[in-house]
C-alpha cells in the first residue's frame, strides 16, 4: 500500500513547479510524461497548468489525442 501512496503523489506536479508550467501562458501546449501507475507503463497527459487531462498505455496514442484536439504536444523526461 505504501507503493501506491508514492505513485498517487507522484502524478501531482509540485507546487513550485506549477509557476514554470503557467509561464508559457500557452492554453495550446500539452506535457506528456511516462509513469508507472498500478505495475503498468503508462502516459499522462498535462496541460500547460499541471492539470492532468488523460492516461493511456500507450505513448503514440497520447500524442495522437494531443493533436486531434489542437494541442501542441511536448514530451517530459
Amino acid at each position: 500500500m505504501e507503493k501506491q501512496k508514492f505513485f498517487d503523489k507522484a502524478f501531482e506536479i509540485p507546487s513550485e513547479f506549477r509557476e514554470d508550467f503557467c509561464f508559457w501562458n500557452d492554453q495550446n501546449v500539452v506535457f506528456i510524461k511516462n509513469d508507472v501507475q498500478d505495475g503498468k507503463d503508462m502516459w499522462l497527459v498535462y496541460a500547460a497548468d499541471g492539470t492532468k487531462l488523460a492516461t493511456t498505455d500507450n505513448r503514440d496514442f497520447a500524442f495522437l489525442v494531443a493533436r486531434q484536439n489542437n494541442l501542441e504536444p511536448k514530451s517530459v523526461h
